[in-house]
């Protein structure tokens, strides 16, 4: 199980935020890459790669999509996720986005 950026025309959603083993973005409907720019931007939620691949998510935006659906201790267990996200250079610089792999539910 994993932590996912659920993205659609109403909105983000945060999906299983309790499974911190790892992370991508989807998308289900036929969204176009305007239209998930747009959806990320009105949403906080991140930007779009140039290659269209992933997405850089705001940590601050995965917190605030978590807060009262996790319980005590995912805390520690999403700050390990950050830390392999490093070590696997999927975290920014100034390690306040984490890089998502993108994908196209069908």
């Amino acid at each position: 199980m994993t932590v996912y950026l659920a993205i659609a025309t109403d909105g983000v959603e945060l999906r299983m935020p309790e499974h911190t083993t790892d992370l991508y973005a989807s998308y289900w409907e036929r969204l176009g890459p305007d239209q998930i720019v747009r959806l990320l931007a009105e949403h906080d939620a991140g930007e779009l790669s140039e290659d269209r691949q992933s997405v850089m998510i705001p940590v601050a935006t995965l917190r605030r999509l978590a807060a009262g659906r996790v319980s005590e201790g995912w805390d520690a267990e999403f700050e390990a996720m950050l830390e392999k996200a490093r070590e696997r250079g999927w975290l920014n610089e100034s390690g306040d986005a984490v890089q998502a792999h993108l994908e196209r539910e069908r």
